[in-house]
């Protein structure tokens, strides 16, 4: 009667529901997109504008920069301004002409602070200066400032200067303010104006995704792709826009396809492989990770190691076990880059491979090395005491049963467990009294409660 009540058969089994793995649904994924680079023109006329004339007292200074400007000789122009006589620390010495081109040569040079002091120096002078608008709008949205950029921009084409580059950037500018929705229309003003612009296109695609219009986007991306089959971005947006619409396939074969054109962001790679399991491919899901294996265990990429370990408990709960020696064997070779909590880990699955496989003293060897890395590896500790019951050497497995009854979250099996042993050993007011322990750790175990009335029948028959 040593195995009267059995309630823990297999090793597999338990491990099987340890390494039960749900993974998230795929429209809860997402691909990371390489933020585009805006090249927003600074202006598409000469930088003497006919729109204000300098003072009489202001063209020998003009004939002095002209040819240094068509030269566009920058730096040369600014210490000729620099020669000039201020007052009080601003421009009113000179025209809103000369402190407007001030402002755009100092923004063609990246001094943002002072174009913006210039400019507004300007404006001052005459508020109606719709250049002097333009460019003011381009320091503030160097310096993100987008709700001042969005009036200067307005302020552009209230006054009549409306083309492409000016409803592009609007449009760029209220999509970075939020306002989706009438980036659309900017970014579509600008795309007729300038209908072979990919910018304008690409931009007009995120206006279109962050509305959440995924048909036109849809339709907009085919359109861009069939120009342009070999741009890895639109593949992976064709990725992101199938997942937002919660297309599987079609995520997945957009992404393969970026995969093809040399995609090796990790975190694109690790959604693929995600979505290859989620879809039934695990072979090809193992074939990305083993090909790219020392990107997914960088110490400085929790969230691809943590796929990595997610799927191969996912394997073992599905009992592949040869895709699973496929993945463990990438591991291997890339061992070294893993912190010992994480060598752990893999080698219980290495040990729940083994016991697939009926080699009980690897896995044992496996199950030890890993609690050598992390003592308190729960898994570890339920695995090994499970082994060491199955070959009756029931002391031993109690050790480590009782280590693990001390982890949260474990307490629940590790009392199983040892109700097991006290079973075994005929102890069964002892085995009563660790059920019971289960009972109020969790109360819906009818298993346990059909075990408990079992174990008082034959307490009683005994006595």
């Amino acid at each position: 009667m040593s195995r009267t009540f059995t309630l823990l058969t297999n090793p597999l089994l338990l491990m099987a529901c340890l390494s039960s793995v749900a993974f998230s649904c795929y429209s809860e994924l997402n691909i990371k997109l390489a933020a585009p680079q805006w090249e927003f023109l600074l202006n598409n006329q000469p930088l003497m504008q006919k729109e204000v004339k300098i003072a009489p007292h202001e063209r020998s200074f003009s004939k002095k920069i002209q040819p240094l400007l068509a030269a566009q000789n920058y730096q040369a122009v600014i210490k000729a301004f620099s020669q000039r006589s201020l007052s009080n620390g601003s421009l009113t010495n000179d025209s809103a002409a000369l402190c407007q081109l001030r402002g755009q040569v100092q923004l063609l040079l990246k001094q943002y602070d002072k174009a913006e002091q210039s400019l507004q120096q300007a404006l001052n002078l005459v508020p109606n200066l719709a250049l002097a608008h333009r460019s003011m709008s381009m320091v503030y949205m160097v310096k993100k400032f987008y709700k001042k950029a969005q009036y200067h921009l307005k302020r552009t084409i209230e006054l009549g200067v409306g083309d492409a580059q000016v409803f592009g950037q609007l449009a760029y500018v209220n999509l970075q303010l939020g306002q989706a929705a009438s980036a659309i229309a900017g970014y579509q003003y600008a795309l007729f104006l300038e209908p072979e612009s990919e910018q304008w296109r690409q931009g007009l695609l995120y206006a279109l995704l962050n509305s959440h219009a995924f048909d036109q986007a849809q339709a907009l991306l085919e359109e861009m792709l069939a120009d342009n089959m070999n741009n890895n971005l639109l593949w992976l947006q064709r990725g992101q826009l199938a997942l937002k619409q919660n297309r599987l396939i079609q995520a997945i074969s957009s992404l393969e396809m970026a995969l093809q054109l040399g995609e090796k962001g990790i975190e694109n790679l690790t959604t693929t492989v995600q979505l290859h399991i989620q879809a039934g491919s695990p072979r090809r899901a193992v074939k990305i990770l083993k090909e790219n294996m020392s990107l997914f265990l960088d110490n400085k990429m929790e969230n691809s190691i943590a796929a990595v370990d997610q799927i191969s408990a996912w394997l073992v709960y599905q009992q592949d076990w040869q895709q699973l020696k496929i993945l463990l064997s990438a591991v291997d070779d890339n061992r070294a880059e893993l912190a010992g909590n994480m060598q752990a880990k893999f080698d219980v699955y290495h040990a729940q491979l083994a016991i697939a496989e009926n080699k009980f003293g690897l896995a044992k060897k496996r199950l030890k090395q890993a609690l050598n890395n992390d003592p308190s590896h729960g898994e570890a500790l339920l695995s090994l005491a499970t082994l060491l019951w199955q070959q009756t050497r029931n002391e031993s497995a109690l050790i480590y049963y009782v280590r693990a009854q001390a982890l949260s979250g474990y307490q629940e099996r590790a009392l199983l467990g040892q109700a097991q042993v006290a079973i075994d050993k005929k102890k069964y007011q002892q085995a009563l009294h660790l059920l019971r322990q289960v009972i109020q750790f969790n109360p819906r175990r009818s298993d346990v409660i059909a075990n408990i009335q079992s174990l008082e029948n034959l307490v009683r028959n005994q006595t």
